[in-house]
């Protein structure tokens, strides 16, 4: 087995020259179902898979999926949560998917069975001897094995071990192995990745050293560019298509502080950029809002970023008093971050009629219009006994829900309400009037939706917003035209912070993946406690 490394930093294009180049360069060799393409991430494996490969789709996907294809698609036991606890109180865990963007394992007084479970994951993805581990973790982690082989599960992690363990060759048995994204593996999944490639002609482990950022959930730089390889085995993307030059030569200065690294050139692309300094902070939001804003006006889309989403709560409070719209499309089930989702749906439903909201696409509510925004206001005094019932089960209906709502309908479900919102829509009181009339449980689901619509205009609400907020690690892969990045991290990272290794590396590295989301500005907020790098330092 021959491995080749496609070493590509920020803007480069790694993924593009993999669908461009080296995809179908293997395709024409050995044939579309001889290649493999995967990444370690859903959002990485969905960018390969915008790519029209000429390759079938089950051959595209992430590293977990191929391991649970490769097993006959076993039990997975974080599906299995509630059983677990109702066994186990003692190690209770919260449940949900394995989260890609906290760089944290946090303990909870109440819910300790999640930090167990989380430096146990750590342990084994960075495939530590049993007999090293922090007691109290073996113990959490023989009884988590115990329950699942009583019950025949696999955890996420299990299907890595299990696959390494028993699984000789990737689904497919394929002559060409690729995996994008490779410094986010971890030992582990490298080891998979491997074992897996022994039995390829040749394979491609695309990455860069120097965006290796999820340390914290066992992903290692030194496993992606460790063993040794021919250097004539190695290839290089040099030309950045995204970074100017000022947030470039920024950005080099501050990756240069890591202890290990396999640099590669690196050019900025020929703009002059710009690198600004805020005297906003994490706290201190206003003047990190008015840089956003200004941007924002200027038709720019802005990105705010920090190591932690927690720390973006004063901002993100901010922007919600003000009406500016954010979301987080790579994180589109976060809804701190997605604030947006669902209540903007609703109110542009109830607003279909107005010309200022959709102009020539205005007309009266379809049946599916007035299920989504009735189901936010109250019945008494709004709607006709059991219309609710009647509005919901055409909404649904796949004949009707897309028929407009004619006069008589109209007035049969809305009573004299009919009239009285013809009347509010002519005055312009159409967001007074539904405000009013809201259910109690859902004012404040609707809340940011109608900021948003007094203050920006609801037409507004049509556009997708041009401001993402969330962690660098949530955005990994992604740019802006402008990026403001915090500074702080927490009491556990500033401890590392302190002592030169890896783990240093790593939150040198996680400010680099930030900054170099800049396409044209980056603006550095300040610092407001002690918990936080010093960008001239």
């Amino acid at each position: 087995m021959t491995e080749y490394r496609l070493h590509g930093p920020p803007g480069t294009g790694k993924t593009r020259a993999l669908a461009t180049r080296w995809v179908p360069k293997a395709v024409e060799k050995f044939g579309p179902k001889g290649v493999v393409i995967c990444s370690l991430t859903r959002t990485a494996a969905a960018e390969i898979a915008t790519r029209d490969l000429p390759i079938p789709l089950q051959n595209v996907g992430t590293l977990h999926a191929l391991a649970f294809r490769s097993l006959s698609r076993p039990k997975i036991a974080e599906g299995e949560i509630a059983a677990w606890n109702d066994m186990e109180p003692s190690f209770k865990l919260s449940g949900g998917k394995p989260s890609m963007d906290e760089p944290e394992v946090r303990s909870d007084k109440n819910n300790r069975g999640d930090e167990l479970m989380g430096l146990a994951q750590v342990y084994r993805h960075n495939r530590i001897p049993r007999e090293a581990w922090r007691q109290d973790v073996a113990v959490f982690q023989q009884r988590w094995e115990d329950w699942m082989d009583a019950e025949g599960y696999v955890d996420f992690t299990g299907l890595m071990e299990t696959a390494l363990e028993d699984v000789a060759y990737a689904p497919g048995n394929p002559d060409v192995f690729i995996v994008d994204e490779a410094q986010d593996c971890s030992v582990l999944e490298l080891e998979l990745v491997r074992k897996w490639n022994a039995r390829a002609s040749y394979a491609v482990l695309a990455g860069d050293g120097d965006q290796a950022i999820y340390g914290w959930r066992g992903g290692s730089a030194r496993a992606f560019l460790s063993p040794d390889i021919p250097e004539e085995n190695n290839y290089h993307l040099t030309q950045s298509y995204r970074v100017p030059r000022a947030v470039h030569a920024l950005a080099s200065r501050w990756i240069n502080k890591a202890s290990y690294r396999y640099a590669v050139e690196y050019l900025p692309r020929e703009d002059p950029g710009a690198v600004d300094y805020s005297q906003g902070n994490g706290r201190h939001v206003a003047p990190l809002l008015a840089e956003a804003i200004a941007d924002l006006e200027r038709g720019k889309s802005v990105m705010i970023l920090a190591t932690c989403g927690f720390m973006l709560r004063p901002l993100i409070a901010a922007l919600r008093r003000s009406g500016v719209p954010f979301h987080n499309p790579h994180r589109s089930t976060n809804g701190a971050w997605n604030p947006l989702r669902g209540g903007a749906q609703r109110l542009l439903s109830y607003l279909r009629p107005d010309p200022h909201v959709h102009g020539d696409e205005a007309a009266m509510w379809t049946w599916a219009d007035a299920k989504a925004w009735t189901e936010v206001v109250r019945a008494k005094g709004v709607l006709t006994s059991g219309s609710k019932r009647w509005i919901n089960d055409l909404g649904t209906d796949k004949e009707r829900c897309f028929e407009r709502i004619d006069t008589g309908d109209g007035r049969a479900t809305f009573g004299d309400c009919w009239e009285t919102l013809k009347e509010v829509f002519a005055l312009g009181k159409s967001l007074d009037w539904l405000e009013d009339n809201l259910l109690a449980s859902r004012r404040e689901f609707m809340e940011y939706a109608l900021t948003v619509a007094r203050k920006r205009g609801a037409k507004t609400l049509r556009e997708e917003p041009k401001l993402t907020v969330g962690s660098i690690h949530s955005v990994k892969g992604s740019q802006a035209d402008t990026v403001i990045l915090l500074p702080d991290i927490s009491p556990s990272a500033m401890r590392l912070w302190s002592k030169p290794g890896d783990e240093k590396d790593g939150i040198i590295r996680t400010f680099y993946v930030g900054m170099t989301r800049a396409r044209e500005r980056l603006v550095l907020g300040g610092r407001w406690s002690p918990y936080s790098v010093d960008w001239r330092s």
